[in-house]
């Protein structure tokens, strides 16, 4: 099935442009900071009164808006607060993409997810990826009308939200023109970035990074990767690689050579230790580590100190460098140092300096939930603009 706008929205009110950057900038306050006066926005926004009130008449007339409850003063007149509408709001899709399986979702303007789906990827060479990233997206089109954008994320590296340069995971070493090929079949905009930028907006955005004005997220599992948020900004860097290609050095090998945190910390690379120490077979792979680990096999526990103490020493050289308010550890195989964390806080220590101890250390889920929804993020983003 091709999809087309028309068919999966219910009117322009809802999935339209959002108009002038005034109106962006209104609706972009509102839907990411939560409730606020005409008066609050203003200020915050710089503009002028009759500009505030002229643009959040016309965002409510197309019931972009709604009005709170009245706050009385002590003094003046009562605060009218306005905030978004999200319930009967646009929708977003956010799709995941990995060596295995395509996960999708669909989320709110908030971010907040509504669904999930999850396919096994059978064959990622872009032809067959398309019509594996088309079956959950046709799926939760059909289920869910309003949908204003997708967002679509996988490790590589991608220019302009748009071009996947190299995805070395999914065996590409040309240029793929994803998002316009996506759009051509489902008649909305399509953005595609890389996995990690994806899921650090969400964050960001609308997950646990909201609470830090700058942040690290240090990812493991098939890859290691890193991701800033410094001062309120994504930082991404001058060719969008900061922090992807996990070649940060956290020791040396055998030979003396720079061994990079990728070489310890992804899934490959534990396992091989695993196995080399004899504490996996040949034939036993992340998850059997992860079992013997859960049930307290001493070897195994040992192996996911190893890289507890390796992630830390990796976040403690960034600590260094960015001094940020907290530390956010994700990907597949963040279980394995969350089962061993006192291990990891104890090297974190260690590796930071005394002014730097109290640190925030968060982690998230193993699942895949929080990239799908850091893809529909940027989705979002472009759908409301980003200053």
């Amino acid at each position: 099935m091709q999809g087309s706008h028309e068919e999966h929205s219910a009117g322009p009110d809802v999935v339209a442009d959002l108009g002038t950057e005034s109106m962006r900038a209104v609706y972009r306050d509102l839907l990411r900071f939560g409730p606020r006066s005409r008066s609050e926005l203003t200020k915050r926004l710089g503009l002028s009164a009759p500009t505030v009130t002229r643009v959040t008449r016309d965002l409510l007339d197309h019931d972009r808006l709604h009005p709170l409850t009245a706050v009385v003063r002590p003094k003046g007149r009562p605060h009218e607060p306005l905030d978004i509408v999200e319930n009967r709001g646009p929708r977003f899709i956010g799709v995941k993409v990995t060596a295995q399986e395509v996960h999708a979702v669909v989320t709110t303007v908030r971010g907040n997810m509504l669904e999930e789906l999850v396919i096994p990827l059978e064959d990622s060479s872009p032809d067959e990826l398309v019509e594996a990233i088309l079956t959950p997206v046709e799926a939760l089109l059909d289920a869910h009308p309003h949908v204003a954008g997708i967002g679509v994320s996988l490790g590589g590296l991608v220019a302009g939200r748009r071009t996947v340069v190299t995805a070395h995971l999914l065996g590409w070493q040309s240029p793929v023109e994803l998002a316009a090929v996506l759009e051509a079949r489902v008649d909305l905009p399509v953005v595609v970035e890389n996995d990690l930028v994806a899921m650090i907006n969400g964050l960001h955005w609308f997950g646990i990074g909201r609470a830090y004005s700058s942040f690290v997220v240090l990812t493991i599992g098939a890859g290691v990767g890193f991701g800033t948020v410094i001062d309120g900004r994504v930082v991404e860097g001058r060719n969008h690689m900061a922090g992807l290609t996990g070649r940060l050095a956290v020791g040396h090998d055998a030979q003396g050579e720079p061994l990079a945190i990728r070489d310890v910390a992804s899934t490959e690379a534990v396992v091989r230790a695993a196995r080399a120490r004899g504490v996996l077979a040949a034939d036993e792979g992340i998850d059997a580590l992860r079992a013997l680990v859960v049930s307290g096999d001493r070897a195994a526990r040992e192996i996911a100190e190893d890289l507890a103490r390796a992630v830390a020493l990796a976040a403690g050289s960034l600590v260094a460098v960015i001094d940020p308010q907290a530390i956010v550890l994700g990907g597949e195989n963040v279980d394995l140092i969350r089962a061993v964390f006192p291990v990891f806080e104890e090297a974190l220590g260690s590796a930071v300096a005394r002014g730097q101890q109290g640190l925030v250390v968060r982690t998230l889920s193993g699942d895949f939930d929080e990239w799908a929804r850091g893809a529909a993020v940027i989705g979002i983003q472009e759908f409301v603009g980003v200053p």
